[in-house]
């Protein structure tokens, strides 16, 4: 409930990412190829990456400004479109020789056309085009992109650094964040010594075993920490995201662990690591630690499991899960 009022500031920073989802009727075998003809019934979109984490955060109660960069193009007005619709401040860098990152997932009903009725057939997908350009920035690109970030944070009390190794968070812009302003959460993925010096990173667990090259386990989260602190940073916290196991959080001297709350009823785990990191950040910013983030963190993760695609929760619907879980897992 504090949560709800108090309108904690967030900057989100990152790849930001668009989701579009084309459905079609499975019509017939074609005749050029052997490929399904589906026949169009819908499309629309979502947002991913980065942008995910800053819907995630504005359906949690913060005052979010999204930072990255997009392309000249009509998929950078949908995603300000969707911002607008979000209550999110859209504040990207426009580049001409980047367009911005879309991801188009082909979907097939299980039924024809004259077989649906009441909308009620589930969908597969068939099919996904990647449009991404993976090349780092321009220095003057950079420089630019810093500057957006230094007009929009000054009022931030938590910035989340949202990666998709598409290039926006290079380890000369990183360290200049991480240098210039406090409270730096980072959702990494892959080469984590960008993040070196950050409060707080939320990698997940694959990614953190390849990193350091050690198979975590129950036993050995103290080594996990030192290796990873020798790497990044004495004062680095960590919590990582475990699937099925739950989540781990390294901090200070401190080992906290909290089990996944719904392991039997996980549909889709798209997008959930962007749902923990800005739950935690949201959090953070609110002025809960991060054993509160944490558990909070994993309610809203177990929410978005059920969900299909890059989903979000709010406030309500935590609330209810939380109401149905029995308290004995906070003590």
């Amino acid at each position: 409930a504090k949560m709800a009022n108090a309108k904690p500031k967030l900057i989100v920073i990152g790849d930001l990412i668009l989701d579009e989802y084309l459905i079609g009727y499975p019509e017939r075998i074609s005749r050029e190829a052997p490929v399904l003809i589906l026949e169009y019934k819908e499309n629309y979109y979502k947002l991913g990456g980065a942008s995910n984490a800053a819907i995630n955060a504005a359906q949690l109660g913060a005052e979010v400004v999204l930072i990255g960069t997009v392309g000249e193009d009509k998929e950078a007005q949908k995603m300000q479109e969707i911002c607008e619709e979000n209550q999110i401040t859209f504040a990207p860098l426009r580049l001409k020789d980047k367009p911005t990152t879309l991801k188009t997932r082909i979907l097939s009903t299980n039924l024809s056309r004259s077989l649906v009725h009441n909308g009620n057939s589930s969908l597969q997908q068939v099919l996904r085009i990647d449009r991404q350009n993976n090349n780092n920035l321009s220095q003057t690109a950079q420089e630019q992109l810093y500057e957006i970030i230094k007009q929009k944070s000054f009022k931030a009390e938590t910035i989340l650094l949202s990666d998709y190794s598409l290039g926006v968070l290079s380890l000369e812009l990183s360290q200049k964040v991480i240098s210039e302003f406090d409270r730096i959460i980072v959702d990494p993925s892959g080469d984590f010594e960008r993040f070196r010096g950050a409060f707080l990173i939320t990698p997940n667990e694959p990614d953190t075993e390849k990193e350091i090259g050690m198979i975590i386990n129950e036993n050995n989260f103290k080594l996990i920490q030192q290796s990873l602190q020798s790497k990044l940073s004495e004062q680095t916290n960590f919590l990582i995201t475990r699937g099925a196991e739950g989540m781990v959080l390294l901090e200070d001297n401190h080992i906290q662990t909290i089990s996944a709350f719904n392991k039997a009823e996980v549909f889709d785990v798209t997008g959930a690591g962007d749902t923990v990191s800005a739950c935690v950040s949201v959090a953070v910013a609110a002025g809960l630690s991060l054993n509160e983030g944490m558990a909070l963190g994993n309610l809203a993760a177990s929410i978005v499991v059920r969900k299909s695609g890059s989903a979000t929760t709010n406030i309500n619907e935590m609330q209810l899960a939380l109401e149905q879980l029995d308290n004995s897992i906070f003590e």
